[in-house]
C-alpha cells in the first residue's frame, strides 16, 4: 500500500468511529508519601473532609505507601492507609518515590548521628541546625530513625526530625 492511502484510510476509520484511542488520565500519584510531619506527631485520618471529622487512623509522620483516591475536596484528598479509607489535608502529601526524606527541627547546635540506636553510641557524623535531605533508610522505633546523610550512614533522635519532600 502506498503511504498517502494508508493516511487517508487511518483518517477516515477515525471520523467515523471505528478506532477507539485510550486517553490517560492524570489523577495524581498512585501513592503520596507523608510531608510537613514532626517526627514525634502523627497525620490524623478521617471520615470527612473536615478538621471536625472522626479520626479512624493516625499515619505515622513518615509513611511512603498512602494510597491516592483520586478525590479531592476543598484541600482534603481521599486516600487508603493499611485498608483505612479516610480524608487528610493535602498540604501533608506529596507524590511518593517509595523512598523517606527528613528535614531536622528543634535543635540549634549539631545533631549526631550515631552507629547503633543509642545516646551512648559512637558518633559517626553530624547534622546541620535545619538541614534537609536526608534519606531514610529503614523503619523507625520509637525513638530513633535510621538515615543517611551526605553518605554518613546511622541513627539519630525521631524528636529531631520532620517528614520531607524534595
Amino acid at each position: 500500500m502506498k503511504p498517502h492511502f494508508l493516511t487517508l484510510s487511518l483518517t477516515a476509520m477515525l471520523a467515523f468511529g471505528a478506532v477507539n484511542i485510550a486517553y490517560a488520565t492524570a489523577d495524581g500519584p498512585d501513592f503520596y508519601a507523608v510531608t510537613r510531619v514532626a517526627g514525634t506527631d502523627t497525620l490524623a485520618l478521617r471520615d470527612a473532609p473536615s478538621s471536625r471529622g472522626k479520626i479512624l487512623a493516625r499515619i505515622p509522620f513518615n509513611a511512603v505507601r498512602v494510597k491516592n483516591e483520586v478525590e479531592r475536596r476543598s484541600g482534603w484528598c481521599k486516600v487508603q492507609y493499611a485498608r483505612t479509607l479516610g480524608w487528610v489535608g493535602c498540604k501533608h502529601l506529596t507524590e511518593s518515590d517509595g523512598n523517606r526524606y527528613y528535614s531536622t527541627q528543634g535543635y540549634t547546635d549539631r545533631l549526631n548521628i550515631r552507629k547503633t540506636p543509642s545516646t551512648s553510641a559512637a558518633v559517626v557524623g553530624t547534622i546541620p541546625p535545619l538541614e534537609t535531605g536526608l534519606q531514610g533508610t529503614g523503619e523507625c522505633s520509637a525513638s530513633w530513625c535510621p538515615v543517611d546523610y551526605q553518605g554518613k550512614r546511622g541513627w539519630v533522635g525521631r524528636r529531631y526530625l520532620a517528614s520531607w519532600s524534595f
